[in-house]
């Protein structure tokens, strides 16, 4: 039973998470005005995945960087009806903005737990670099309004807030509709602060 569940789950959930079934390719980008965000992924092993990032913030002086890293796999749980994970990852990189460049490193963790009704989520990031350290902390809850076949259109609703030390200074609260079909997960959201928000990920 507990196979057949994580299969399940798995399919409806696979483009959130920083690690996927091996041999997986998985892009992502989120799309804000101020704020992009850009994963290429590899998952070589269940408990691992390697990646290319690129970030884009217009609020931190222009600020800029592409790294590669790796992705893990801390902790699954897995139980009748639903699972929880824990990711981390480490990568490093290049940087630039309007002051400086050099070196810059990523660090994050990332809990979730979700069943084929609720979804939950919690991320914290850090970017290390020219001696600073800022960090931004992530938080979504979402439900689906009806349970659909895996080969239907799913729909969810959700609500991300998020809050990025020296980018904002205030809990950014960004209600969202996300679909996804098969390989395909997009979702589209417009802010408290009057921000339109588009995700999509596609996986191979």
């Amino acid at each position: 039973m507990r196979l057949i569940t994580y299969l399940v789950l798995s399919c409806f959930f696979v483009f959130a998470h920083p690690v996927i079934y091996k041999g997986g390719w998985v892009y992502q980008g989120s799309f804000m005005p101020q704020m992009n965000e850009i994963r290429m992924g590899y998952t070589a092993s269940p408990k691992y995945s390697f990646v290319y990032n690129a970030d884009y913030f217009e609020n931190m002086d222009n600020y800029q960087d592409h790294t590669v890293g790796m992705n893990f796999l801390l902790k699954r749980w897995l139980q009748n009806d639903s699972q929880g994970n824990l990711y981390s990852g480490i990568h490093g990189g290049y940087y630039s903005d309007d002051i400086n460049d050099g070196e810059v490193g990523h660090l994050f963790f990332m809990g979730d737990w979700e069943s084929r009704e609720h979804y939950t989520m919690l991320k914290t990031k850090g970017y290390f670099y020219d001696g600073k350290d800022r960090y931004s902390v992530t938080a979504r809850y979402g439900f689906a309004p009806f349970v659909a076949g895996m080969d239907e259109l799913q729909t969810w609703l959700i609500l991300q807030t998020m809050y990025f030390q020296y980018q904002s200074k205030e809990v950014v609260v960004t209600p969202m509709i996300r679909f996804f079909y098969k390989n395909v997960l997009w979702e589209i959201g417009h802010s408290t602060r009057g921000q339109s928000y588009l995700t999509l990920m596609v996986h191979y």
